[in-house]
């Protein structure tokens, strides 16, 4: 099968966090199983632009990947509207419409991967003249939370823009139930099929304790309490800090590290409130960690929290449980499976409940190993990239064939 993935960014775009993790693992993983991935994406990684070829078809991991140059038209007129979006924007790519034109005729598959940005309007809207079958995800941002960020443009652009695309499409793709509950709310109807992120799960790392000490200083022995994502207020950050500020006393071994990208300029405040409070040596905030540096820092973690109000489905949970670890989660994040298989706990995401969990599971520490071993086991059957990809070509297979009845 050829597929085709148009999307607003792609690895190396690590700042944008989940969905280039997710579309470039699915895009590797099709492709490791003989079907042909082209995406077209442009050079966007938030407020910076990547340093790849453009214009031009590159290998990147097995996968076929053209990159083409974004323009935001407002930051032309007035520069700081990008920084203070605090987004990665429309990610406006001029030339990608005529690469599509040439790409989209030869393809099987059209498969969008988020709305309210050009490479999924325009992927669309040529897939459509061509007569392919287009695969739309929306990856959360119908999440009635997100909706509340920028309400007036959002809706505007949905029932201009999304709403007809959705309605032509051959499907809709969910990451959860809630996603595709929200699909209805917007009076869609268009079939539609749940396929949730996967995650590859690594080897063990039985020196990640040893390397997280010598780079962070974090003792061996203590309790480490993981964040890992943007420092974003839908994430639940500052909430956690809070909580860690009432259980610090009761757990004087514990540490919080606070890792991600902080694109809302808030790990100022949030130091010099931990250093007021007196735990601001037990606080860390070593920024957005990637590779063996975020490999060590999973596996060593005891407990990985996500307190977040509104979560499409969280690749950093998935990667917490691939490497051993329990979780700790709201119900927000759209993954009831995890208490229903002892992998770790759902709480009210309120501070006075995480506050009474978070202590209760650091005081049980073999409570925590064998739910990461649970964990680890889970993923490994449920959602490895092996499994869910399988499980998305049969979508693909099934819209094919009812888009080809008469």
């Amino acid at each position: 099968m050829r597929i085709l993935f148009p999307v607003p960014a792609y690895k190396p775009a690590w700042r944008i966090g989940g969905p280039v993790v997710s579309i470039s693992a699915s895009a590797e993983t099709l492709a490791k199983k003989g079907h042909e991935v082209v995406v077209l994406t442009t050079n966007s990684n938030v407020t910076e632009d990547l340093d790849v070829p453009l214009d031009r078809a590159i290998d990147v991991d097995g996968v076929e990947v053209w990159y083409f140059k974004r323009e935001e038209p407002l930051q032309k007129y007035l520069p700081f509207v990008s920084y203070l979006s605090r987004s990665m924007g429309y990610t406006y790519a001029p030339k990608m419409k005529a690469a599509l034109r040439r790409v989209v005729p030869a393809v099987d598959v059209v498969h969008t991967q988020m709305p309210f940005v050009y490479p999924s309007y325009a992927g669309a809207h040529v897939a459509f003249a061509a007569h392919k079958p287009l695969f739309y995800s929306q990856r959360g941002n119908f999440n009635p939370v997100h909706l509340k960020f920028r309400a007036a443009k959002k809706k505007l652009y949905i029932n201009l823009i999304e709403k007809p695309i959705m309605r032509r499409a051959t499907t809709l793709l969910s990451l959860t139930e809630n996603e595709d509950r929200a699909y209805r709310l917007l009076g869609i109807t268009t079939p539609s099929a749940i396929v949730p992120n996967g995650v590859y799960v690594p080897p063990a790392r039985p020196d990640a304790a040893r390397n997280i000490r010598e780079r962070f200083g974090i003792d061996e022995r203590a309790e480490l309490v993981l964040f890992l994502g943007r420092l974003h207020p839908v994430k639940g950050a500052e909430k956690l800090i809070d909580v860690f500020v009432h259980i610090a006393a009761k757990h004087p071994r514990a540490v919080l590290v606070m890792a991600g990208p902080d694109e809302w300029r808030l790990e100022e405040q949030w130091r010099a409130r931990a250093n007021e409070l007196g735990v601001a040596g037990r606080i860390h905030f070593p920024g957005m960690i990637t590779g063996d540096v975020k490999a060590d820092m999973l596996a060593r973690a005891d407990l990985f929290v996500l307190p977040s109000t509104g979560e499409g489905f969280s690749n950093a949970i998935l990667e917490a449980l691939a490497s051993g670890t329990a979780v700790l989660i709201s119900p927000h994040c759209n993954f009831p499976e995890v208490a229903a298989a002892g992998a770790g706990v759902i709480v009210d995401n309120d501070i006075p409940a995480i506050t009474g969990e978070l202590s209760r599971l650091l005081a049980q520490p073999d409570t925590l190993r064998s739910m990461g071993e649970t964990a680890r086991r889970f993923v490994t059957d449920h959602y490895s990239w092996d499994v869910i990809t399988d499980r998305l070509l049969d979508v693909y297979a099934e819209g094919i064939s009812r888009a080809r009845r008469p």
